[in-house]
């Protein structure tokens, strides 16, 4: 396509929704929009952008076509003509995302106006009346093209769809917020032009997932024809905008068209099946579920595989370390899901951290007063510094916390303790604070520090669709082009390296009588081993993959080993070489018991987490679970209390209870069954009607010990780090202080 400015052809002005607008309203909008050109062929806009402009057809003919629910090709909805407007729904409050797709059908020209400036100049062009009647008629296009892309329209009677269209009215909410709750009465069934819904019900005070709907699905359909109260509960999982059809109207109109129910529950029971289909693939325990709108909007999501990754932190370090204010834009915190992974058994524990996802539709960009925050034609997501007015509303914006605050370059330390409040047109260079996210390391050569960081490559820049294979297919869209490749190549393995080491190790220990030679080996292998700190501080300058470094280290390691038993034996003489010895060995071990922890610890640790929690959180989080199991507790039966004291408390606080969970094997869901199975055989059915409540005791119990588990695990990943660096430390000092004495009395 090519953009053209000229002047307006008068046809513009005859559409129907700019008809009544004055001169002065139609001067801003041919200011401030473009004419396009379009050759045939050309698409003007997909389904999923966001909706913020509206078109007006000048000449040509241009069509808007989608995938109806139910079917697997997509069809015309409508085709626009000289005078014809589309793109509608940019017009409406909620800035919904397109429901088609515009095409290019005969070569032609487009004008092109922004929404929210069109909105402005219609409100200010005349009488209320005559916005009211603008506004109208743009809800029902909108409402028109929404009931064509759910598939339905063919099945009713053109006056039918007359007074649906009459009698609908536009209902917006925002994530979290409720549509209607079980047991409420039917008054209304839905039509979701835009967003996601979740099914819900509530058991045991907990609310289960049943279910999402997305674009172009029924909610409450059933309940509509039937006039029942609604079985289950639902709620928005982001910013949604609805159609509400009277119940009335709606029963009325699929009574006179069977096949119109007929063809909403056959679209329902194959959602529904392929639904079943993503949870038991992805064999989690509903976290991928139910956060499944956040995996439908997301472009770019961080995922850390909690099988491999060791708690380190240098990807928070390396984030921080490659920019100048010193923040990171990542927090190992987030939400925990498990997928399938080809030759894993029980699929892999992915850890989804705190950082920016670089939406399809960002809410943070909506929410931007000044407009420093934009969407390049690749998608991702970046923040002006210079534009922004450290206002907050990004970071409160986004639904998944991945934007924050931090103190502008140059503001200095003091800056946020003596900051006042600032007006809202407070100029960027007055902010003492600009908003940061991840920026994908745009302007490192190496790609983002923190995979580049990773010791273990447990950390990945991936798509949805790669994580979890059918997603697609799973809300709705197509399953096409989803990979089931491994999210976390291994570019380097250690084990052949490791297994080429010991064999040297074992070479070189075995030559006789050449202690110089071995000495000389042995040293510059500790000077080798002591650098292995450089390639992370040379991160902020775009170094390689910290991988081969780690696995040089470890396999350098394990040389070393041959090069000293090779020089200095088994002695241990009393003089400054016994020191040296000494030092060295215990920094082996160190390093061997690092080692090991690596390898076996971190798949054992994720087993018995429900999410991604630092070491310093543990403590806080236990003293939570207290908190909440004496919440729990209150207003239960004295049979569930009596079993809380003398079964589940003393489970929880056991001296040896974490070693037990470990040495069971069993996740966390496993080891909930199973105690609360021993509770029930121990019970014989006794006072079964007055255990409301007691599987969220359980769960509690489970959890306090586990948290004690975590505490053992994550310090046997950290512990043997002081002794391995200082040892390292004093083992150079001494190899220096060695060489200086052997020179002197050579």
């Amino acid at each position: 396509m090519t953009l053209a400015k000229a002047t307006w052809p008068p046809i513009v002005w005859t559409a129907a929704v700019l008809r009544g607008l004055d001169d002065r309203a139609k001067g801003e909008l041919a200011a401030a929009g473009d004419l396009r050109d379009a050759r045939e062929g050309d698409r003007v806009y997909e389904a999923g952008e966001a909706a913020d402009t509206l078109f007006v057809v000048a000449s040509g003919v241009f069509a808007l076509r989608a995938i109806r629910r139910g079917d697997r090709e997509p069809t015309t909805l409508r085709t626009m003509k000289r005078g014809d407007s589309f793109g509608e729904e940019a017009t409406l409050r909620a800035s919904p995302a397109r429901p088609s797709e515009a095409t290019c059908v005969e070569a032609g020209r487009l004008a092109v106006l922004p929404a929210r400036l069109f909105r402005r100049a219609a409100e200010r062009a005349g009488p209320a009346e005559t916005f009211a009647r603008l506004e109208r008629m743009l809800r029902r296009a909108a409402t028109l093209d929404a009931f064509r892309a759910a598939g339905f329209v063919g099945c009713l009677d053109p006056a039918d769809l007359e007074r649906l269209l009459d009698a609908s009215e536009h209902v917006y909410l925002e994530r979290g917020e409720t549509l209607f709750r079980a047991g409420d009465p039917s008054t209304h069934a839905y039509l979701i032009g835009d967003g996601m819904l979740q099914l819900q019900s509530e058991d045991d005070e907990r609310l289960h997932v049943r279910a999402y709907l997305t674009r172009g699905d029924l909610v409450g359909s059933a309940e509509a024809c039937s006039g029942e109260p609604r079985e289950l509960g639902a709620a928005a999982s982001g910013a949604a905008w609805l159609v509400a059809i009277p119940q009335r109207d709606f029963a009325a109109a699929a009574r006179r068209a069977p096949e119109l129910l007929e063809r909403l529950q056959r679209i329902a029971v194959d959602k529904q099946a392929r639904e079943q289909a993503l949870v038991v693939s992805a064999n989690t325990t509903q976290h991928i579920f139910k956060d499944l709108y956040r995996l439908s909007v997301a472009r770019s999501l961080l995922v850390i595989d909690q099988d491999t990754c060791v708690r380190c932190g240098h990807c928070a370090w390396s984030c921080a370390n490659v920019h100048d204010d010193g923040v990171s834009r990542l927090l190992r915190r987030g939400d925990k899901v498990v997928v399938p992974t080809p030759g894993a058994l029980g699929g892999s524990s992915l850890l989804l951290p705190n950082s920016c996802q670089h939406c399809q539709n960002p809410a943070c960009m909506v929410d931007c007063p000044t407009g420093a925050i934009g969407r390049d034609p690749k998608g991702e997501v970046f923040i002006r510094e210079d534009l922004c007015i450290g206002c907050g509303s990004c970071a409160k914006g986004c639904p998944w916390d991945n934007i924050q605050m931090a103190p502008k370059d140059g503001a200095g330390i003091f800056a946020g303790i003596f900051s006042v409040a600032r007006p809202a047109h407070a100029s960027a260079a007055a902010a003492a604070e600009v908003a940061v996210k991840c920026d994908l390391c745009r302007t490192l050569a190496g790609g983002p520090a923190c995979v580049a960081a990773c010791p273990t490559e447990a950390i990945a820049r991936v798509h949805p669709s790669d994580l979890l294979p059918g997603l697609g297919a799973g809300v709705g869209g197509s399953p096409e082009g989803q990979k089931a490749a491994g999210l976390f190549p291994r570019s380097t393995r250690a084990v052949p390296w490791l297994c080429g080491a010991a064999l040297g190790a074992v070479a070189i220990a075995l030559i006789p009588g050449a202690r110089l030679a071995t000495g000389a080996v042995a040293g510059t292998l500790l000077l080798a081993l002591a650098a292995y700190t450089l390639p992370k501080r040379l991160r902020r300058l775009g170094g390689g993959r910290l991988r081969p470094s780690f696995v040089a280290h470890v396999a350098g390691g394990t040389l070393s080993l041959g090069a000293v038993v090779s020089h200095a034996g088994f002695r241990l003489p009393d003089n400054l070489a016994g020191a040296l010895v000494v030092s060295f060995w215990a920094t082996a071990v160190a390093g061997a018991c690092g080692a090991l922890a690596y390898r076996f610890v971190p798949a054992r640790l994720s087993r018995i987490e429900r999410g991604g929690a630092l070491p310093e959180d543990l403590p806080a989080r236990a003293l939570a679970i207290e908190e909440r199991t004496f919440s729990a507790l209150s207003g239960r039966s004295e049979l569930v209390k009596a079993i809380f004291a003398r079964v589940l408390r003393p489970y929880a606080l056991a001296w040896l209870g974490p070693l037990a969970l470990l040495a069971s094997g069993r996740t966390l869901r496993e080891e909930q069954a199973h105690l609360g199975e021993r509770i029930r055989h121990t019970l014989a059915g006794q006072g079964e009607g007055k255990l409301d409540g007691l599987d969220a005791v359980v769960r509690l119990a489970v959890d306090r010990r586990a948290v004690r588990a975590q505490r053992l695990l994550q310090g046997s990943l950290r512990v043997w780090q002081p002794v391995h660096v200082v040892g390292t430390v004093i083992v150079v000092i001494l190899l220096l202080l060695h060489v200086v004495a052997e020179l002197r009395y050579r």
